[in-house]
């Protein structure tokens, strides 16, 4: 794929050396999330967005081999194969050119043009397209074929036959096609033909000629949707005068010679019997990937906003009668998981009791809303609620939630089905419609995107580029946050670039059953390769390492660069981890290597933070003081607090002390005005003292920042007193 490296760099403004490591990556079966965060030199300079549309044009020209190799042999075939042309086929990224260029080389045997030539009026046709007789009608070339065929008996006959194959010549030739390909696409318009006259969709589409460059973009789309469900027929058409005139152009030679008006009958029948059907499907081909494409970048930047607005805590409630004699009750939280169902029995009374089973749902998952349906029980559902959360002492909002088609196709689902077979068919009906309502975006990987409404044009996009682009955002968001096997969900490790489906449940059944100590661990798995590892580890966490990159989302190709960070700094990994922003202070002459390390690396070391307290609840093996290092910066969560200082367990055989004059670049009363129990920080190893067994520590100096100092409560007491007096 390296060949596409001039072209990448042109569209996309990418230099041509990275265009090329972006080429050669694609080629070792890297993915696009892989070089964003672990590639500097790539990473610096171009976006994720970027490296997805570069990867769907080298995989559409990876797609064009076998086309290629069909029109390698056919030339070989035919003698016509030169060194030239094998380049520029190599180089090709065009499907219209490789049609182009394989079609003169298998023509249809049974077309008009190649029966004539069975006829033999080859020559002839060869005759008149030189263009070198100026004198003399036509019928006069034509008489001495007359007879030697039984089909062609008359003059006109041989004339009718020598045209097809002009047509033919015309409709083959690879310069015409492009020509009249490229001016229907700039010149060409559409007449749109409605399947149902009546159809209020598209009636103002109806009978009239609109111009392809001057559609807009969501019309056009719409449009070959519509054509896609045979709603509507697009009928290309073109000036026919300006595509004769552009033909003519650029086959005759000589207007006066005796084949000029067969060249110009033939010129019309080339466009109107061979060439326009095959421009119009090239055409809409060309369309059709363009505004899709304008599309998925609208739908999906749609898509990541909501993604991170959704990203919310809190609990719903549904309530409401889709049954005679029950009332349905569902919780969830904010990522769509099911908390709780259950059924209340109706009471017959017209007036509206108090619903003791709401009350206890209520009291149990403190739900920020309550979702009914939007039917004619609503309002009688409500003064239920009313009158129960009245008796209960709440006052939680309530709202009402329309009952749309896809809600109900969701509660019908396969993925309901599967997931919650054990529920009520009302129940089922209620937790769809709540779903619905709230659209959890954590659910759109299992359950599909057009239960969801993000985008107005989302359902005139195919549900594989659909499927395709929610993976796309989840894996963005999932991924950076780290994978742990141990507690990953099964959707979760689908998200793993290039892992294939059977990996990742063998990963997923052994994560309990294999310990996996570190990353490299990983490389252990039945079935791992080079390629799946290298794509992989960075975003796969070991919690409990005693490495404390492995319980990052840094590569492990990174780890050695991070130590020799850390060693110029004199900090340790725990302590690179706790205050990533350290970082910021290495020298480094390599710009792209700077640049990622603002960019992404603090960021992967911060993901860290999450397990440092459950490491150092776990077992490890204390350092001994001789491995200590005086004026070394070390992470530690702090285990005493006292008036003189705070003991820090830094992982070593004993505490150390941080006395009260070393906790912060100013006076303080109380250590409590900096730290609290339990909390991680770095500090600095001041002095070891291996007779007395201890470690003096400290907190200052130890970044731009001055470490924050809360109040005292001397200093409270005293401002209390300062207001009551006033």
């Amino acid at each position: 794929m390296k060949e596409f490296s001039s072209y990448i760099s042109e569209t996309w403004n990418i230099r041509e050396a990275i265009a090329k490591e972006i080429a050669e990556s694609f080629e070792k079966g890297d993915s696009p999330l892989y070089i964003a965060d672990y590639r500097p030199s790539i990473s610096a300079e171009v976006e994720i967005s970027q490296l997805w549309s570069v990867f769907d044009f080298l995989r559409d020209a990876a797609a064009l081999s076998p086309k290629k190799k069909r029109l390698l042999n056919a030339l070989k075939k035919s003698n016509n194969l030169t060194d030239q042309m094998q380049r520029r086929i190599a180089v090709c990224f065009n499907p219209f050119e490789l049609d182009d260029l394989l079609l003169p080389e298998r023509p249809n045997p049974r077309s008009k043009a190649q029966i004539a030539l069975k006829k033999g009026l080859g020559a002839l046709a060869d005759r008149l397209m030189r263009q070198e007789e100026n004198e003399g009608p036509i019928e006069e070339l034509a008489a001495p074929y007359t007879g030697s065929e039984a089909t062609l008996a008359s003059v006109d006959d041989v004339i009718a036959g020598v045209k097809d194959i002009l047509a033919e010549r015309f409709a083959y030739d690879e310069t015409a096609r492009t020509m009249v390909r490229e001016f229907a696409y700039d010149d060409g318009f559409f007449e749109v033909q409605l399947k149902n006259k009546k159809d209020p969709e598209f009636q103002r589409f109806n009978g009239k000629p609109i111009p392809i460059r001057q559609m807009p973009k969501e019309d056009l789309l719409i449009l070959l949707s519509a054509e896609d469900r045979k709603a509507v027929r697009l009928k290309l058409g073109v000036r026919l005068f300006r595509i004769s005139e552009l033909v003519k152009h650029h086959f005759i030679t000589n207007q006066d010679s005796s084949g000029f008006d067969l060249i110009c009958q033939a010129i019309d029948d080339c466009w109107l019997r061979l060439l326009q059907p095959i421009i119009e499907r090239d055409v809409k081909e060309r369309l059709r990937k363009e505004v899709e494409q304008w599309a998925i970048v609208d739908i999906s930047r749609a898509l990541m906003t909501k993604m991170v607005e959704s990203r919310s805590e809190g609990v719903y409630l549904f309530f409401g009668a889709f049954d005679v004699k029950y009332l349905s009750l569902v919780a969830f939280n904010a990522q769509g998981r099911l908390l709780g169902a259950s059924l209340d029995k109706k009471h017959s009374t017209d007036k509206p009791a108090l619903c003791e089973r709401l009350r206890q749902f209520v009291n149990r998952y403190r739900p920020m809303l309550i979702i009914v349906p939007d039917d004619d029980s609503a309002t009688r559902v409500e003064e239920i609620i009313k009158k129960s959360l009245d008796a209960a002492g709440s006052g939680i909002k309530i709202v009402r939630a329309a009952l749309k088609p896809s809600a109900m196709e969701l509660s019908h689902s396969d993925w309901m089905k599967n997931n919650f077979s054990d529920l009520d068919e009302s129940m089922r009906t209620a937790f769809a419609i709540g779903l619905s309502f709230v659209q959890p975006m954590s659910l759109i990987s299992k359950i599909g995107i057009k239960y969801f409404s993000i985008h107005p044009l989302q359902s005139y996009i195919s549900s594989e580029r659909c499927a395709e682009m929610v993976e796309r955002a989840i894996s963005e968001i999932v991924l950076h946050e780290g994978i742990s096997l141990n507690d990953a969900e099964s959707s979760a490790l689908r998200l793993l670039p290039t892992l294939p489906e059977a990996m990742a449940k063998e990963l997923l059944s052994s994560g309990p059953k294999r310990t996996y100590a570190s990353k490299n661990d990983l490389l252990k798995a039945p079935g791992m390769t080079e390629v799946i590892f290298r794509n992989i580890a960075g975003y796969v966490v070991i919690p409990y390492s005693e490495n404390p990159l492995d319980r990052t989302t840094v590569h492990p190709d990174h780890f050695n660069w991070v130590a020799d960070m850390c060693g110029e700094l004199s900090i340790s990994l725990d302590a690179a981890v706790n205050n990533p922003e350290s970082l910021r202070a290495i020298t480094e002459s390599d710009m792209g290597r700077k640049l990622f390390i603002e960019k992404k690396l603090i960021g992967q070391l911060e993901i860290g933070q999450r397990f440092t307290a459950s490491v150092f609840s776990k077992h490890r093996r204390k350092l001994k003081l001789d491995e200590l290092q005086e004026g070394t910066i070390v992470g530690g969560h702090v285990t005493n607090i006292t008036p003189f200082g705070v003991f820090v367990n830094i992982n070593a055989v004993c505490e150390g002390l941080i006395h009260i004059s070393q906790l912060a670049d100013t006076y303080i009363e109380a250590p409590e005005q900096v730290v609290t129990l339990g909390q991680l920080v770095n500090v600095r190893i001041i002095k070891i003292d291996p007779k007395k067994r201890r470690i003096s520590l400290s907190m200052k100096g130890l970044s731009t920042q001055p470490v924050k100092v809360s109040p005292s409560k001397r200093q409270l007491s005293s401002l209390a007193d300062h207001f009551q007096n006033r």
